[in-house]
């Protein structure tokens, strides 16, 4: 264990994450456990204090998993341990006097972030610099290190997950010392330890830096962004329409209405942006400042900005979603307000869009593409339908929002959903939302659940694998036909052990080398990579 300065800024809040489907007790056992370090020194006094405690050390950032990926709702972990949680949201240690929190490298094209900072302050910086990202999520509101620990995604079609375009972490580890895991580190047992720090689910160490590689972007004009509306009423229309979209446009973002009236709405919404390298009006560039990470932890604002009126939002779409005439209403209202924003994104030279969001559950999945061809887009075609055909033949559950649909370059990338050992293959995320309260997923609506679980067996069947950071695991495998229940069902968790294979174990294998003793292992881990 490396020298340790003294501990930093110590609190015993209740902790929730955004959706507030897991509120955390302060534990009665330690007087506090929530830990705010600005720098390593305090960072290494924590990491002394939680070896030193027997606890289970867990990083919380912009709030927005919802499995207990960061931590759940006992007081302490099925070994006894109390539970510790970092906030980094005000750490910073780089630059020559380690005080500066981002670092851009404008002749190499790239940026070194502490992984507390948002991605809206990276994208600031970066305008400011003529760069940007190579992919972007489309709030913007996300810690780095949440990006990098799951397998959040971006719209751009010829890019992996958010996590594939880091080329370095920084991480200090159980022992105490603070290592560098890139390309050059040397490999363990035929496996770059690069394709387990991306979507590393905080199970190697504590990540305290990131360095991504990034794009130029010499003017506004850079990026180009445009939208469409159109219908795709047959399976070969659908490939036919999206083998062209995907093919001539860089980033691209879908959306899919089940409810759609012709010829008053569109059955699918297209926001797209490309990248031109020698734009006909050169516009300078236009930085939007973005509040610090820090600042808004100072205030207890974490994540993304609700919705105005957001409680009777919340309470108009989860009635919308027991009818079908009110849930279609809600989609097409939901469709037409993403075009308005797009537009005004775009207006801005931007592809971060979504500034506001309404408290929903997701789950999510990746389905793999062997190729941008007929083929492929007809599942693509086909995976919308297990929900289309629900809506349109009746239900006891409707959606009342668009499917959010995206394609992505697959990975090598141990645990992240789109793992392939294909070079050619693209992945469709499909993005399916509930509005819930805020209560635990155990008290959902039957409803809501047995939805999600139907949906769910047939994308499993598809060959899908779950979004590490939302709701997956709404049935049992091995449980009578049509059986739900609340999410991350243990046999479920156990059939996606079997499925990811290799892969699950040459990750956790590694993780066992970096973290001997389990400091970062907490129960949800437990349960995800062993049971």
């Amino acid at each position: 264990m490396m020298d340790a300065g003294s501990l930093p800024e110590q609190s015993n809040p209740i902790w929730t994450n955004w959706t507030k489907n897991i509120v955390h007790q302060p534990p009665p056992s330690v007087s506090y456990y929530y830990f705010s370090p600005s720098n390593l020194s305090e960072l290494q006094a924590v990491l002394q204090k939680g070896t030193t405690d027997n606890a289970v050390l867990r990083v919380s950032g912009q709030r927005h998993s919802q499995p207990p990926l960061v931590i759940d709702t006992s007081a302490t972990s099925s070994t006894g341990a109390v539970n510790y949680l970092v906030d980094m949201s005000c750490y910073a240690d780089l630059g020559p006097n380690g005080d500066q929190n981002m670092i851009v490298d404008v002749a190499n094209k790239q940026i070194t972030v502490n992984t507390g900072v948002r991605e809206d302050q990276i994208i600031d910086l970066l305008t400011q610099n003529n760069l940007m990202l190579r992919t972007v999520t489309a709030g913007g509101f996300f810690s780095v290190g949440g990006m990098t620990s799951v397998d959040v995604h971006g719209a751009t079609v010829a890019a992996p997950v958010f996590a594939g375009t880091v080329s370095a972490f920084t991480i200090l580890r159980a022992d105490g010392t603070v290592v560098t895991i890139d390309e050059s580190t040397p490999s363990v047992n035929g496996w770059n330890p690069l394709q387990f720090a991306r979507v590393n689910l905080g199970g190697l160490g504590i990540v305290t830096s990131v360095t991504i590689d990034v794009l130029d972007r010499p003017y506004a004009t850079t990026l180009d962004g445009g939208s469409t509306s159109f219908d795709a009423p047959t399976r070969d229309q659908f490939a036919a329409t999206f083998q062209t979209l995907l093919t001539t446009h860089d980033r691209i973002e879908t959306f899919y209405n089940p409810y759609y009236f012709p010829p008053i709405t569109n059955e699918y919404f297209a926001a797209w942006w490309n990248v031109v390298d020698n734009p006909a009006n050169k516009i300078p560039n236009q930085p939007i400042p973005a509040e610090s990470a820090c600042t808004l932890a100072a205030d207890d604002e974490y994540g993304a900005p609700m919705l105005p009126g957001e409680d009777i939002a919340e309470e108009a779409a989860i009635i919308a979603q027991g009818a079908k005439f009110l849930a279609g209403g809600v989609t097409v209202a939901g469709m037409a307000t993403i075009a308005i924003n797009v537009a005004k994104a775009n207006a801005a030279y931007s592809d971060v869009w979504l500034t506001e969001a309404a408290r929903v559950m997701f789950m999510s999945y990746f389905i793999e593409m062997p190729a941008i061809d007929a083929a492929s887009l007809g599942k693509v075609w086909d995976s919308l339908q297990v929900v289309g055909k629900r809506m349109q033949r009746g239900s006891s559950f409707y959606i009342a929002a668009p499917m959010e649909f995206r394609f992505v370059k697959g990975s090598d990338i141990a645990m992240a959903g789109t793992y392939t050992t294909n070079p050619d293959a693209t992945f469709v995320n499909l993005d399916l939302i509930g509005f819930i309260r805020a209560t635990p997923t155990s008290d959902y609506p039957a409803a809501l659940l047995k939805f999600f679980a139907d949906v769910e067996r047939e994308w499993v069947a598809m060959g899908g694998f779950p979004h590490n950071g939302k709701m997956y695991g709404f049935y049992d495998p091995q449980g009578a036909a049509g059986n739900f229940g609340a999410a991350f069902n243990p046999n479920f968790l156990a059939e996606l052990r079997t499925r990811r294979g290799t892969p699950l174990q040459a990750f956790n294998d590694y993780r066992r080398s970096q973290d001997p003793n389990g400091l970062f292992y907490n129960d949800y881990l437990r349960a995800l990579l062993e049971g």
